[in-house]
């Protein structure tokens, strides 16, 4: 009686651990291991085994910057089982990583957390990080960034809040470049945010144009030098070497 008393406070209590056989996957691709759950020093009865990949976002407001955790996906792994001290079991899973997560880039990161759902306990918990790879159209897509001369400003890859831009979370990963080549005289810099589907991948590309004149200055001041460009990509046809130089060209033309 006094073990399982503990137990609902956590001390000596069935401990969960999430064991994936591939800890990276792409957008759209598979996760595959096994929950092992141990119980601890008195019979646990558990209601739910419980997974759920989430990541974390900054959000701007009175001039400082808060994080925030936004669940991708949720999954049930198991219902009702009961556990018994000292007894080891061991689940299998699989789950889909949806196309909306964040690739895996500097500092961020996406998790999976794993629950064991106990009532009138504390509910034992395991996370682990999950790599998400980028989509190859997306990686495409960055690799000719980088040959055109382009290069990561600091905090590029950061999840940000911004609504009514992406379709399935209130944030968008920004991809930020400084040019140090042939764009280095005309350009700030450029940003893109990548919306990855099963068809291929919707780019929005923000084009920033140095200030040249002091017309152009005042423009820069009021946020006016920014030019946005909308363009999708399929999977069929693939990234169409020079799009993203005519595309960049195309906003310098404009003046």
């Amino acid at each position: 009686m006094l073990n399982k008393f503990l137990a609902s406070f956590g001390i000596g209590a069935a401990k969960v651990d999430a064991r994936l056989s591939e800890s990276r996957a792409y957008p759209g691709g598979e996760l595959q291991g096994e929950v092992h759950i141990e119980g601890g020093n008195a019979e646990q009865s558990i209601s739910q085994i419980y997974m759920y990949l989430y990541t974390e976002y900054y959000k701007e407001a009175n001039d400082s910057k808060t994080k925030h955790k936004e669940i991708l996906a949720s999954y049930r792994v198991a219902d009702s089982l009961l556990i018994k001290p000292g007894e080891k079991k061991a689940l299998p899973f699989q789950l889909r990583v949806p196309y909306h997560s964040p690739m895996s880039f500097g500092r961020q990161n996406v998790y999976l957390s794993t629950g064991l759902d106990i009532d009138m306990a504390v509910d034992p918990k395991d996370t682990d990080v999950v790599t998400v790879l980028p989509d190859p159209l997306v990686a495409q897509l960055l690799a000719e960034v980088e040959s055109m001369g382009f290069r990561h400003s600091h905090g590029s890859g950061t999840c940000e809040y911004k609504k009514h831009i992406h379709r399935m979370v209130p944030f968008v990963q920004e991809f930020e470049f400084k040019p140090t080549g042939q764009f280095r005289s005309e350009l700030d810099e450029i940003e893109l945010i990548f919306d990855v589907h099963p068809e291929g991948v919707d780019v929005l590309m923000q084009v920033d144009k140095r200030a040249a004149s002091l017309r152009g200055i005042f423009e820069e001041m009021l946020d006016l030098d920014e030019h946005y460009v909308r363009f999708s990509i399929n999977r069929q046809s693939g990234v169409v070497p020079g799009e993203l130089e005519m595309r960049i060209r195309q906003v310098l033309a404009r003046g």
